[in-house]
């Protein structure tokens, strides 16, 4: 037994002994360039004040308020457009009553910045009806080349036409960044 116990320290202070030390100091950390979801030169921020639409519950409808209803619903709880619209999106939220921000270039690189690529993932979920109050259009040249449409309220959100991975999009710390940019008084 003695001469087990012998071994095993002989084999284990030779092991010590060996190990080589890692140089670390000399090693830099580069931090990561987080790349915007569009390479866009214009952004234009539209939203919508009111709490309810009055034709959402209007009683004895006809066909055309049917229609009305069935168009707003699309995009203000569902999933529409669901690519990059050939047809004028901004015209059709006009019609629907929202309201376009005057935003400023500081303003816009800071929603850029928001809307960019995230080192982390978005790991809570909504089990509300959006609401998509804000909707954000990217634009290059002049031509729509992105949407994101959000909710901030219950913290949804649908973004359209980006090539990145947009997963790790809807922390609430960046929506809440993002609601101090173009909705710095707003208290929903």
């Amino acid at each position: 037994m003695k001469r087990y116990i012998f071994v095993f320290i002989v084999v284990f202070i030779s092991s010590c002994n060996t190990s080589t030390k890692v140089d670390v100091a000399d090693t830099k950390v580069i931090k990561k360039e987080l790349e915007p979801f569009f390479d866009s030169d214009k952004i234009d921020h539209y939203y919508l004040n009111s709490n309810e639409k009055e034709f959402e519950h209007v009683a004895g409808e006809n066909d055309e308020q049917i229609e009305k209803k069935k168009e707003f619903s699309g995009f203000f709880y569902g999933y529409y457009p669901n690519s990059i619209p050939k047809k004028d999106f901004e015209k059709l939220l006009l019609k629907y009553e929202y309201k376009k921000s005057n935003l400023s270039i500081k303003q816009e690189k800071k929603i850029e910045n928001v809307f960019s690529e995230k080192d982390s993932l978005q790991t809570t979920f909504a089990a509300c009806i959006a609401e998509y109050r804000d909707i954000f259009i990217f634009k290059k040249k002049e031509k729509t080349i992105g949407i994101a449409k959000i909710c901030f309220k219950c913290g949804r959100f649908q973004i359209i036409g980006s090539k990145l991975d947009t997963s790790g999009f809807g922390l609430w710390s960046e929506l809440d960044r993002l609601k101090n940019i173009v909705r710095p008084n707003s208290k929903t």
